[in-house]
């Protein structure tokens, strides 16, 4: 049997580098629990370090020191990786064509994971979502995969969330005993791979990067623009075309997995790195190349 090939992405801002070796560290842990016979996992990693992201001259922090930092982290993913790439883009612009760019550059695996560096899983994690992606290929070849969630934002979210924090506040997700549970995987219930249908509807909510697995046909048929630049609305994209062709993908989440997000310690990089925001400045070009995009190509 050939094994599934799974390609780990991840895109760290530069004030990210601390989460980023927080991350690959995590993910070197959950790497004990994989079934090396039926997976093989690419991870590719990318510090995005172009003059139009970070002001070099105003910054104390130069390129060298990041440069550096991520040279050193190669003991965390050696040894367990069957591919791996962790490289420096002085040019990318953002999260959309860092994507298409990675994308374009696997184009033979099966799945896609992407991780932000802010999110925190417990060690069981990448290994109960390889098994499920398995489960989900048996009935689509369109699919999203998602963990549970700790309350967040507000009650659209709360068909992610995990039933031992349905009743939390909002603003739960920012507190350390979130971090702890969901670390430890506090929560004692049954681990199920579930469809997102509820009274026949499909529903589609998920986080881009919060360990969000995509099936790459689903990728390769959405078949994003390739003049999309900078940041956009890629979680939103995905989910706009799903609401707009359920027959098409499917998404499941992994119930009683717990993952969460811990992002409040990088502003100590502020007084160091000139960063530049940039997330505005494409957007509205962005959204209206991909809306036209989805109505010429899907008849929206």
């Amino acid at each position: 049997m050939s094994k599934s090939k799974i390609l780990i992405q991840i895109f760290p801002l530069l004030k990210e580098i601390d989460y980023l070796e927080r991350t690959l560290l995590l993910l070197k842990q959950n790497s004990f629990f994989i079934d090396r016979n039926k997976f093989h996992i690419i991870l590719d990693v990318t510090l995005p370090t172009s003059d139009y992201l970070i002001n070099w001259e105003k910054s104390i922090l130069k390129k060298d020191y990041f440069i550096n930092r991520l040279k050193n982290f190669e003991k965390y993913y050696l040894g367990w990786c069957d591919e791996y790439s962790l490289s420096i883009d002085n040019d990318v612009k953002g999260l959309l064509d860092w994507f298409l760019k990675v994308n374009n550059k696997y184009s033979n695996v099966d799945d896609i994971i992407i991780i932000e560096p802010d999110v925190v899983f417990g060690p069981y994690t990448l290994s109960l979502y390889l098994e499920s992606s398995l489960q989900a290929r048996n009935f689509s070849k369109n699919y999203i995969i998602t963990a549970e969630y700790i309350k967040m934002w507000d009650n659209s979210w709360d068909i992610l969330v995990n039933s031992t924090y349905l009743n939390q506040p909002f603003d739960f997700r920012n507190t350390n005993d979130a971090f702890i549970d969901t670390y430890n995987l506090k929560n004692d219930g049954e681990v199920n791979l579930k469809p997102l249908i509820i009274d026949n509807q499909k529903y589609f909510k998920f986080g881009g990067g919060w360990f969000t697995l995509y099936s790459k046909s689903l990728i390769d048929t959405i078949d994003f623009p390739k003049e999309l630049e900078g940041y956009g609305g890629f979680d939103n994209y995905i989910m706009n075309f799903c609401f707009n062709k359920p027959d098409l993908v499917t998404q499941y989440k992994i119930e009683n997995l717990v993952i969460t997000d811990k992002h409040n310690y990088t502003e100590h990089y502020d007084n160091y790195i000139c960063s530049i925001n940039r997330k505005q400045d494409l957007y509205e070009k962005n959204n209206n190349i991909i809306l036209n995009h989805f109505k010429n190509k899907f008849n929206f």
